[in-house]
Protein backbone atom coordinates (compact mmCIF):
# COMPACT_ATOMS: atom_id res chain seq x y z
CA UNK A 1 0.00 0.00 0.00
CA UNK A 2 1.11 3.20 -0.71
CA UNK A 3 2.35 5.59 2.00
CA UNK A 4 0.33 8.30 3.24
CA UNK A 5 -0.11 11.85 1.03
CA UNK A 6 2.92 12.94 0.26
CA UNK A 7 3.11 16.40 -2.21
CA UNK A 8 4.64 16.21 -5.39
CA UNK A 9 7.23 18.61 -5.30
CA UNK A 10 8.25 17.00 -1.84
CA UNK A 11 8.06 13.84 -3.75
CA UNK A 12 10.79 15.14 -6.29
CA UNK A 13 13.21 16.56 -3.77
CA UNK A 14 13.35 13.34 -1.89
CA UNK A 15 13.83 12.06 -5.29
CA UNK A 16 16.41 14.06 -6.48
CA UNK A 17 18.02 13.73 -3.07
CA UNK A 18 18.24 9.89 -3.38
CA UNK A 19 20.13 10.73 -6.96
CA UNK A 20 22.97 12.86 -5.54
CA UNK A 21 25.24 9.79 -5.17
CA UNK A 22 24.83 8.28 -8.66
CA UNK A 23 24.17 11.62 -11.00
CA UNK A 24 26.65 14.82 -11.23
CA UNK A 25 25.20 18.21 -10.41
CA UNK A 26 24.68 19.10 -13.79
CA UNK A 27 22.19 15.84 -14.69
CA UNK A 28 20.62 16.76 -11.37
CA UNK A 29 19.64 19.78 -12.48
CA UNK A 30 18.11 18.70 -15.60
CA UNK A 31 16.13 16.26 -13.74
CA UNK A 32 14.97 19.05 -11.58
CA UNK A 33 14.07 20.95 -14.76
CA UNK A 34 12.19 18.83 -16.02
CA UNK A 35 10.18 17.37 -13.07
CA UNK A 36 9.22 20.77 -12.25
CA UNK A 37 6.81 20.54 -15.35
CA UNK A 38 5.50 17.42 -13.70
CA UNK A 39 4.78 19.43 -10.08
CA UNK A 40 2.90 22.23 -12.16
CA UNK A 41 0.66 20.11 -13.75
CA UNK A 42 -0.26 18.12 -10.57
CA UNK A 43 -0.50 21.60 -9.05
CA UNK A 44 -3.07 23.15 -12.23
CA UNK A 45 -4.77 19.81 -11.48
CA UNK A 46 -5.39 20.03 -8.15
CA UNK A 47 -3.27 16.87 -7.55
CA UNK A 48 -1.64 16.91 -4.07
CA UNK A 49 -0.96 13.55 -3.04
CA UNK A 50 1.48 11.36 -5.78
CA UNK A 51 -0.38 8.48 -4.37
CA UNK A 52 -3.50 8.98 -5.99
CA UNK A 53 -1.37 9.15 -9.40
CA UNK A 54 -3.57 6.58 -11.84
CA UNK A 55 -2.22 5.97 -15.24
CA UNK A 56 -4.71 7.28 -17.29
CA UNK A 57 -3.18 10.74 -15.81
CA UNK A 58 0.18 10.10 -16.70
CA UNK A 59 -0.63 9.55 -20.11
CA UNK A 60 -2.76 13.05 -19.61
CA UNK A 61 0.62 14.73 -18.57
CA UNK A 62 2.43 13.36 -21.38
CA UNK A 63 0.17 14.97 -23.90
CA UNK A 64 -0.10 17.88 -22.04
CA UNK A 65 3.48 18.43 -21.65
CA UNK A 66 4.21 17.98 -25.38
CA UNK A 67 2.21 20.50 -26.44
CA UNK A 68 2.63 22.76 -23.28
CA UNK A 69 6.48 22.64 -24.12
CA UNK A 70 5.88 22.80 -27.69
CA UNK A 71 8.87 20.02 -27.70
CA UNK A 72 10.85 18.34 -30.42
CA UNK A 73 10.64 13.70 -30.29
CA UNK A 74 14.29 14.23 -28.65
CA UNK A 75 13.00 16.78 -26.02
CA UNK A 76 9.79 14.53 -25.30
CA UNK A 77 12.07 11.40 -24.80
CA UNK A 78 14.17 13.20 -22.58
CA UNK A 79 11.36 14.27 -20.35
CA UNK A 80 9.51 10.88 -20.17
CA UNK A 81 12.84 9.47 -19.32
CA UNK A 82 13.12 11.04 -16.35
CA UNK A 83 9.51 11.07 -15.32
CA UNK A 84 9.62 6.65 -15.63
CA UNK A 85 12.64 6.91 -13.88
CA UNK A 86 11.40 9.06 -10.97
CA UNK A 87 7.81 6.76 -10.95
CA UNK A 88 10.20 4.15 -10.42
CA UNK A 89 12.11 5.60 -7.16
CA UNK A 90 8.43 6.37 -5.97
CA UNK A 91 7.32 2.88 -6.79
CA UNK A 92 10.33 1.28 -5.50
CA UNK A 93 9.63 2.95 -2.31
CA UNK A 94 5.69 2.37 -1.82
CA UNK A 95 5.09 6.18 -2.37
CA UNK A 96 2.97 5.22 -6.09
CA UNK A 97 1.67 1.70 -7.52
CA UNK A 98 4.76 0.17 -8.04
CA UNK A 99 4.17 -0.33 -11.76
CA UNK A 100 3.00 3.06 -12.30
CA UNK A 101 5.96 3.96 -14.09
CA UNK A 102 4.84 1.61 -17.01
CA UNK A 103 2.39 4.04 -17.83
CA UNK A 104 4.87 6.59 -18.81
CA UNK A 105 4.90 6.64 -22.79
CA UNK A 106 8.24 5.34 -24.64
CA UNK A 107 9.17 7.48 -27.20
CA UNK A 108 11.56 5.56 -29.81
CA UNK A 109 13.66 7.41 -32.17
CA UNK A 110 15.73 6.54 -35.26
CA UNK A 111 19.56 6.75 -35.78
CA UNK A 112 18.87 9.88 -37.51
CA UNK A 113 16.43 11.14 -35.22
CA UNK A 114 18.65 11.38 -32.22
CA UNK A 115 21.02 13.29 -34.24
CA UNK A 116 21.02 17.05 -33.86
CA UNK A 117 21.73 17.80 -37.39
CA UNK A 118 22.70 21.55 -36.84
CA UNK A 119 26.45 21.84 -36.90
CA UNK A 120 28.83 24.85 -37.40
CA UNK A 121 30.90 23.88 -40.72
CA UNK A 122 34.44 24.22 -41.61
CA UNK A 123 33.31 27.43 -44.08
CA UNK A 124 31.29 28.72 -41.39
CA UNK A 125 33.92 28.25 -38.63
CA UNK A 126 37.05 29.60 -40.96
CA UNK A 127 34.47 32.90 -41.80
CA UNK A 128 33.81 33.38 -38.02
CA UNK A 129 37.83 33.11 -37.56
CA UNK A 130 38.70 35.20 -39.62
CA UNK A 131 36.09 38.12 -38.95
CA UNK A 132 37.47 37.57 -35.18
CA UNK A 133 41.21 37.87 -36.18
CA UNK A 134 40.05 41.00 -38.01
CA UNK A 135 37.92 43.33 -36.15
CA UNK A 136 38.36 41.31 -32.16
CA UNK A 137 41.50 39.50 -32.42
CA UNK A 138 42.74 38.17 -29.23
CA UNK A 139 39.43 39.21 -27.69
CA UNK A 140 37.85 37.23 -24.86
CA UNK A 141 35.29 35.71 -27.69
CA UNK A 142 37.90 34.93 -30.09
CA UNK A 143 39.76 33.13 -27.63
CA UNK A 144 36.71 31.43 -26.46
CA UNK A 145 35.71 30.53 -30.04
CA UNK A 146 39.34 29.47 -31.49
CA UNK A 147 39.45 26.98 -28.54
CA UNK A 148 35.88 25.25 -28.91
CA UNK A 149 36.84 24.77 -32.68
CA UNK A 150 40.23 24.21 -32.61
CA UNK A 151 39.97 21.39 -29.49
CA UNK A 152 36.58 20.04 -30.09
CA UNK A 153 35.69 21.12 -26.13
CA UNK A 154 32.85 21.34 -24.21
CA UNK A 155 31.34 24.76 -22.87
CA UNK A 156 31.96 22.91 -18.98
CA UNK A 157 35.89 22.50 -20.01
CA UNK A 158 36.07 26.07 -21.28
CA UNK A 159 34.56 27.59 -18.64
CA UNK A 160 37.02 25.27 -16.18
CA UNK A 161 40.28 26.57 -17.78
CA UNK A 162 42.77 29.03 -15.92
CA UNK A 163 45.85 30.61 -16.97
CA UNK A 164 47.89 27.93 -15.19
CA UNK A 165 46.13 25.48 -17.35
CA UNK A 166 48.10 26.76 -20.65
CA UNK A 167 51.54 25.97 -21.41
CA UNK A 168 52.95 28.24 -23.74
CA UNK A 169 56.00 26.52 -24.42
CA UNK A 170 55.14 23.27 -24.87
CA UNK A 171 51.70 24.73 -26.61
CA UNK A 172 48.98 23.04 -24.89
CA UNK A 173 45.86 23.43 -23.06
CA UNK A 174 45.28 21.12 -20.07
CA UNK A 175 41.64 20.11 -19.13
CA UNK A 176 41.35 19.44 -15.76
CA UNK A 177 38.80 18.57 -13.01
CA UNK A 178 38.74 20.60 -10.20
CA UNK A 179 35.98 21.06 -7.04
CA UNK A 180 34.60 24.37 -7.98
CA UNK A 181 34.75 23.82 -12.03
CA UNK A 182 33.88 19.80 -13.08
CA UNK A 183 34.22 18.67 -16.10
CA UNK A 184 31.53 16.44 -17.99
CA UNK A 185 33.61 12.73 -17.05
CA UNK A 186 35.16 13.53 -14.22
CA UNK A 187 38.81 13.15 -13.87
CA UNK A 188 38.51 11.07 -16.94
CA UNK A 189 38.26 13.59 -18.79
CA UNK A 190 41.45 15.29 -17.59
CA UNK A 191 43.70 15.39 -20.72
CA UNK A 192 46.22 17.55 -22.75
CA UNK A 193 45.17 18.78 -26.15
CA UNK A 194 47.69 20.11 -28.20
CA UNK A 195 47.72 23.83 -30.00
CA UNK A 196 48.57 25.25 -33.29
CA UNK A 197 51.40 27.70 -33.65
CA UNK A 198 48.58 29.93 -34.41
CA UNK A 199 46.37 29.28 -31.84
CA UNK A 200 49.07 29.78 -29.22
CA UNK A 201 50.34 33.06 -30.90
CA UNK A 202 46.51 34.53 -30.05
CA UNK A 203 46.38 33.35 -27.11
CA UNK A 204 49.55 34.98 -26.00
CA UNK A 205 48.46 38.01 -27.86
CA UNK A 206 44.92 37.84 -25.18
CA UNK A 207 47.12 36.99 -22.35
CA UNK A 208 49.74 40.15 -22.57
CA UNK A 209 47.00 42.58 -23.79
CA UNK A 210 43.43 41.96 -23.00
CA UNK A 211 42.43 39.22 -20.47
CA UNK A 212 40.60 40.95 -17.71
CA UNK A 213 43.23 40.26 -14.30
CA UNK A 214 40.76 39.31 -12.07
CA UNK A 215 40.51 36.45 -9.50
CA UNK A 216 37.39 33.59 -9.14
CA UNK A 217 35.55 33.52 -5.57
CA UNK A 218 37.81 30.71 -5.04
CA UNK A 219 41.38 32.50 -5.67
CA UNK A 220 41.66 30.99 -8.91
CA UNK A 221 43.00 32.78 -12.07
CA UNK A 222 40.12 31.64 -15.19
CA UNK A 223 41.42 31.95 -18.56
CA UNK A 224 38.12 33.38 -19.90
CA UNK A 225 37.23 35.87 -17.59
CA UNK A 226 35.49 39.22 -17.27
CA UNK A 227 35.19 41.70 -14.85
CA UNK A 228 32.71 39.80 -12.57
CA UNK A 229 35.51 36.77 -12.61
CA UNK A 230 34.96 33.48 -14.17
CA UNK A 231 32.88 33.80 -17.96
CA UNK A 232 28.64 32.18 -16.94
CA UNK A 233 28.13 29.55 -19.01
CA UNK A 234 25.22 31.54 -20.48
CA UNK A 235 27.20 34.19 -21.39
CA UNK A 236 29.49 31.79 -23.65
CA UNK A 237 26.08 30.69 -25.12
CA UNK A 238 25.28 34.53 -26.21
CA UNK A 239 28.37 34.79 -27.62
CA UNK A 240 27.97 31.82 -29.60
CA UNK A 241 24.30 32.87 -31.16
CA UNK A 242 25.94 35.91 -31.88
CA UNK A 243 29.27 34.83 -33.35
CA UNK A 244 26.83 32.47 -35.65
CA UNK A 245 24.36 34.42 -37.12
CA UNK A 246 25.13 35.34 -40.80
CA UNK A 247 25.28 38.83 -39.62
CA UNK A 248 28.50 38.95 -37.35
CA UNK A 249 29.76 37.92 -40.88
CA UNK A 250 28.45 40.34 -42.80
CA UNK A 251 26.48 38.11 -44.85
CA UNK A 252 22.67 39.23 -43.90
CA UNK A 253 21.04 41.77 -42.52
CA UNK A 254 19.48 40.59 -38.62
CA UNK A 255 18.77 42.61 -35.48
CA UNK A 256 21.77 40.21 -33.72
CA UNK A 257 23.91 43.26 -35.35
CA UNK A 258 22.18 45.75 -33.10
CA UNK A 259 21.57 43.26 -29.74
CA UNK A 260 23.60 40.33 -29.51
CA UNK A 261 21.00 39.20 -26.49
CA UNK A 262 18.58 38.08 -28.89
CA UNK A 263 21.03 36.56 -31.16
CA UNK A 264 19.54 33.28 -29.95
CA UNK A 265 16.38 34.25 -31.97
CA UNK A 266 18.17 34.23 -35.17
CA UNK A 267 17.16 30.97 -37.40
CA UNK A 268 20.81 30.37 -38.43
CA UNK A 269 22.70 30.86 -34.92
CA UNK A 270 23.36 27.51 -32.72
CA UNK A 271 24.73 26.47 -29.64
CA UNK A 272 27.85 25.28 -28.38
CA UNK A 273 27.14 22.10 -28.96
CA UNK A 274 27.08 22.61 -32.68
CA UNK A 275 30.33 23.93 -32.51
CA UNK A 276 31.74 20.81 -31.03
CA UNK A 277 29.78 18.59 -33.38
CA UNK A 278 31.32 20.72 -35.98
CA UNK A 279 34.94 20.49 -34.57
CA UNK A 280 34.64 16.90 -34.26
CA UNK A 281 33.28 16.31 -37.62
CA UNK A 282 36.02 18.33 -39.47
CA UNK A 283 38.77 16.37 -38.00
CA UNK A 284 37.26 13.07 -39.14
CA UNK A 285 36.78 14.51 -42.71
CA UNK A 286 40.03 15.47 -42.70
CA UNK A 287 41.42 11.83 -41.96
CA UNK A 288 42.43 12.27 -38.31
CA UNK A 289 41.80 8.60 -36.94
CA UNK A 290 38.49 8.22 -34.93
CA UNK A 291 40.62 7.18 -31.45
CA UNK A 292 42.58 10.29 -31.77
CA UNK A 293 39.34 12.63 -31.90
CA UNK A 294 37.82 10.17 -29.17
CA UNK A 295 40.96 10.93 -27.01
CA UNK A 296 40.79 14.67 -27.78
CA UNK A 297 37.15 15.53 -27.44
CA UNK A 298 36.72 13.31 -24.42
CA UNK A 299 34.13 11.25 -25.96
CA UNK A 300 33.79 7.29 -26.13
CA UNK A 301 33.94 5.86 -30.06
CA UNK A 302 30.81 4.76 -29.85
CA UNK A 303 29.39 7.73 -28.84
CA UNK A 304 30.93 9.79 -30.93
CA UNK A 305 29.76 7.70 -34.16
CA UNK A 306 26.15 7.64 -33.39
CA UNK A 307 25.76 11.53 -31.96
CA UNK A 308 28.90 13.31 -33.07
CA UNK A 309 30.07 12.31 -36.31
CA UNK A 310 27.94 14.20 -38.94
CA UNK A 311 29.59 12.60 -42.05
CA UNK A 312 27.33 10.60 -44.33
CA UNK A 313 27.77 7.01 -44.89
CA UNK A 314 28.76 7.65 -48.98
CA UNK A 315 31.14 9.91 -47.70
CA UNK A 316 32.69 7.42 -45.28
CA UNK A 317 33.06 5.19 -47.85
CA UNK A 318 34.39 7.55 -50.04
CA UNK A 319 37.24 8.19 -47.94
CA UNK A 320 38.05 4.48 -46.85
CA UNK A 321 38.22 4.06 -51.02
CA UNK A 322 41.19 6.64 -50.54
CA UNK A 323 43.17 3.59 -48.42
CA UNK A 324 43.02 0.70 -51.21
CA UNK A 325 45.17 2.42 -52.98
CA UNK A 326 48.41 0.96 -50.84
CA UNK A 327 46.43 -2.43 -50.12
Amino acid sequence: MPNPKLEPEEAKATYLESRRTDLRESTLQTHHYRLKHFVRWCDINDIDDVSTLTRPEIDSYANWRREDGDLTKASMKGQMDTLRAFLRYLGRVGAVEPDLHEAVPSVTMSRSEERNDRIVGAEEARSILETLDRYHYASVRHVWFLLAWRTSARISSLRALDVRDYDEEEQYIYYKERDSTKLKNGMTGERPVALSDETCAVLDDYLAQNRTEVEDEHGRNPLISSAHGRVHRNTMRRWCYSLTCPSFRGEDDCECQNNSNEAYRCDDSVSPHAVRRGSITHFLRNDLPMKVVSDRADVSEDVLEKHYDSRGEKEKMEQRRSYLDNV
